[in-house]
């Protein structure tokens, strides 16, 4: 069964990238354009990685992930590892990023295979891959 990872980010050119490369990587890709409809998303799906822009419009990606935890701490569900990316850097957010104990906080533009190689890191290789 193929590792679920939720890909929230307001750019939507970026979340159709992340996911159409964890999909050729064998991964299930979900997407999400703002924090309410990634919370509801994972209402009804047990992910196993989130990856989360810091800066979106309305709902922060710090807020958005604090939100989803706390759901999930009330179904009772384990908790998921975390990245977060941002276009800008800003010392305050990183600061509250960090306090939820992120796999990474990556800047864009960035590697696409150091964005991979940091989602094995944090759930492992996907069962099905179209590349050997």
């Amino acid at each position: 069964m193929p590792k679920k990872i939720l890909v929230i980010d307001d750019e939507e050119i970026l979340t159709k990238s992340f996911a159409m490369l964890l999909e050729k990587k064998g991964y299930e890709a979900y997407t999400a354009r703002n924090g309410q409809d990634a919370q509801a998303l994972i209402e009804g799906e047990d992910i196993d990685l989130i990856i989360c822009d810091i800066r979106m419009p309305g709902q922060n990606g710090i807020a958005t992930i604090v939100a989803i935890k706390q759901a999930m701490e009330q179904q009772g569900k384990k908790g998921v590892p975390v990245i977060f990316v941002t276009g800008f850097a800003d010392a305050s957010l990183e600061g509250e990023a960090q306090k939820l104990k992120p796999l990474a906080y990556i800047f864009k533009p960035f590697d696409m295979q150091e964005l991979l190689n940091i989602v094995i890191q944090g759930i492992g290789q996907s069962q099905r891959s179209e590349e050997p």
